[in-house]
């Protein structure tokens, strides 16, 4: 009776059946390797500089720009602690040894070597750059970029800039403000 619901399978007791199990043991033995670590290097050479301690950000970097992502754009609140554009000015290589410039679907860019690795959807590089901004080039993604404000805000030494100070210098200011937050008529 039990031959009816369970007949043997030929193919798998005979000598496939055993090739198989040689060929599954052959597979699993080549997959003894470690699972490769991606490449931090940029980012390791700057890991004391970082807003919060590494452990900290590989567990709740989201969770940080989430949060700065909705006070900057519902409450109006610009900061640099948690900004993307930090994050990618300080880890992202602006360009490989050969200088061609890296983005964020190659393996060396930062942050696609660790998501990557997790099996994590990168999606804030289909609006953001993915690259450094250079200081050098103020207009770079466009006049009122982060970058700006920070070179600003160098130059300001530590009195602080507010968006009429951007617009002056970007010549699309009313009026003149200077670097020092001061007005002039």
């Amino acid at each position: 009776m039990l031959k009816l619901f369970n007949p043997p399978v030929p193919a798998l007791t005979g000598g496939l059946g055993r090739l198989a199990v040689l060929l599954l043991a052959g597979l699993l033995a080549a997959c003894d390797a470690a699972v490769p670590e991606p490449d931090l290097g940029v980012a390791r050479a700057k890991a004391d500089q970082c807003v919060e301690p590494t452990g900290d950000m590989r567990r709740n970097h989201m969770n940080y720009l989430l949060t700065h992502r909705d006070e900057t754009v519902i409450e109006g609140i610009r900061t640099t602690q948690y900004s993307l554009v930090e994050c990618v000015n300080c880890h992202v290589a602006p360009t490989r040894a050969d200088g061609s410039a890296v983005h964020y679907p190659d393996r060396d860019h930062f942050c696609a070597s660790c998501h990557t690795y997790a099996g994590v959807k990168i999606d804030c590089f289909q609006c953001h750059a993915d690259r450094p901004q250079v200081l050098d080039n103020p207009d770079y993604p466009h006049k009122l970029s982060a970058n700006r404000y920070h070179q600003l805000a160098r130059e300001a030494g530590g009195k602080g800039v507010n968006v009429s100070d951007m617009l002056a210098v970007t010549g699309a200011g009313i009026g003149a403000a200077t670097v020092s937050g001061e007005g002039q008529p």
